[in-house]
């Protein structure tokens, strides 16, 4: 007979204390203010011999070298191997940047030679300048070791409250995501395309309307805390310069007013790398919609033929249709799946690492991204980063390329289900491959878990647009291919 499992949980504000350089989109946003909270919340899980923590925080990314020291924190203080802790991205884009700090004059040079480090924080920014126009500025380098403390200390948290208890799993239907690549008839697939445009053929790839739902209960069968995972980013926000988590903060409070204030909430993002919550099929229909259930207060005067534009208006209604609609599919799963939590269900957990096959940049390639970055250093200067480390790094990818890409993949089967993680944006074909051969009756796949952080683009993108560029991808589509099938054999092998 199994063991019983035993379960804690803890969550902490991560919100930046001070104006700070946001990640996401293209070049520097200092924050204006803080439209609401982020938060890292953490699930420990014991049963038996076998020992795990799942992480989720409302940020960009989980770099590996974050992950690293949160690792040797937590398992100093717990014991739990460093293998056996997970953490994943939300992937908002209105949450800090983190990182080391590169003096801007350091920063530009780098650039000049190709050498600039890839995922650096406050780029080219003059941390001492903004000190003086914002005393309370938070650097990238603060904020790093700011969340080390926050986010470990909210995992050992969580371990030091497990106590005996039961869960259950079980899954419903909203509509989250949506494909953000429609297929023109020149260009080839193109993100936020015009559903107006002529030139649109097709929708390029599909949707995931999954909500996977892991529920956690007391002996007694009180809910406690609920792990929902759905193939959306949170970027309903994704433009505005203001410190958000995005509509993953109206689920939380849909979930606080439906179901209790004390429930913890676990969010992950599924393989959605062709995907974002911006609706761009049947767009004027979505927002009457909006307004009649009083969700959205005016008419998005900036709606045109030909041009979308969405006014924070329009976006925080749209944000809180989405939680409306993950609240309505869980208050349809958790009474169903209430009834099947098991105290004593089998635990497994599987960690390995891959080695998957770099995208390789030719001359070509390299002559035209350095070409497009020196335009940009001629006509914005020095102080301009929007597109400019993107291009370069195709430049010293061609003069240094990797041997190979390293990926964790991290695999924890309890009960009939699996989580699986990944590094990347995975593209949603990926994700069917993975889900379809798994042996587990349910399977959660947790992309943006430490590592890369790029987008993994499938075949049916030809290569083209924004995500699929080489600029955008640092793995082959046999390097996803070969993901898909060291994934498939991890999640098995925890089930033959």
């Amino acid at each position: 007979m199994n063991e019983k499992i035993k379960i804690g949980w803890a969550k902490c504000d991560i919100t930046p204390a001070g104006p700070t350089m946001l990640a996401g989109q293209m070049g520097n946003r200092l924050s204006t203010g803080v439209l609401d909270h982020l938060f890292t919340s953490a699930l420990a899980l014991e049963c038996g011999n076998e020992k795990a923590i799942i992480i989720s925080a409302d940020l960009c990314g989980i770099r590996m070298g974050l992950m690293k020291q949160i690792r040797q924190k937590i398992s100093a203080a717990t014991g739990v191997p460093g293998e056996n802790v997970t953490a994943s991205a939300t992937h908002t884009h209105t949450g800090p940047q983190y990182g080391n700090v590169i003096p801007r004059s350091e920063w530009y040079k780098n650039l000049r030679n190709a050498n600039l480090p890839l995922g650096v924080g406050n780029r080219g920014v003059d941390v001492e300048e903004m000190r003086r126009q914002h005393p309370d500025f938070v650097d990238s380098e603060q904020y790093f070791y700011f969340l080390v403390e926050k986010i470990s200390g909210t995992a050992i948290k969580a371990w030091e409250n497990r106590t005996c208890g039961k869960v259950a799993f079980g899954c419903g239907t909203a509509v989250v995501g949506e494909s953000r690549r429609l297929t023109m008839a020149e260009q080839g697939g193109l993100m936020y395309a015009l559903e107006d445009d002529p030139a649109m053929l097709n929708a390029e790839g599909h949707v995931d309307h999954t909500v996977n739902v892991l529920s956690t209960y007391t002996e007694d069968g009180d809910l406690t805390g609920i792990v929902i995972n759905v193939a959306c980013p949170s970027q309903v926000s994704e433009a505005m310069s203001v410190v958000s988590a995005d509509y993953w903060n109206e689920v939380r409070s849909e979930v606080a007013a439906r179901f209790g204030k004390d429930i913890f909430v676990l969010p992950q993002c599924s393989a959605a790398g062709d995907c974002s919550p911006h609706k761009l099929l049947g767009r004027r229909a979505d927002e009457r919609m909006l307004l009649l259930r009083g969700q959205q207060q005016k008419p998005n005067s900036d709606w045109k033929w030909g041009k979308r534009v969405y006014n924070l208006d329009y976006g925080l209604g749209r944000r809180r249709e989405l939680a409306r609609r993950i609240a309505v599919a869980l208050e349809d799963v958790l009474p169903v799946i209430a009834g099947t939590a098991e105290s004593a269900p089998v635990m497994k957990k599987g960690f390995t690492v891959v080695e998957l096959p770099p995208r390789l940049i030719t001359a070509e390639e390299a002559d035209e991204a350095g070409t497009k970055a020196e335009r940009m250093i001629v006509d914005y200067g020095e102080t301009y980063t929007g597109l400019i480390p993107w291009y370069m790094g195709v430049v010293e990818r061609f003069k240094n390329p990797p041997a190979s890409v390293p990926m964790e993949i991290h695999t924890l089967r309890i009960g009939d289900m699996v989580f699986a993680t990944n590094s990347f944006e995975l593209y949603l074909d990926y994700g069917d491959r993975i889900k379809g051969r798994s042996k587990a009756v349910q399977t959660f796949l947790v992309q943006l878990s430490a590592g890369a952080g790029t987008y993994l683009p499938s075949g049916r993108s030809g290569g083209k647009g924004y995500g699929s560029v080489p600029a955008s991808s640092i793995v082959t589509v046999a390097g996803g291919n070969m993901l898909v099938e060291e994934s498939v054999k991890a999640i098995n092998m925890l089930f033959d």
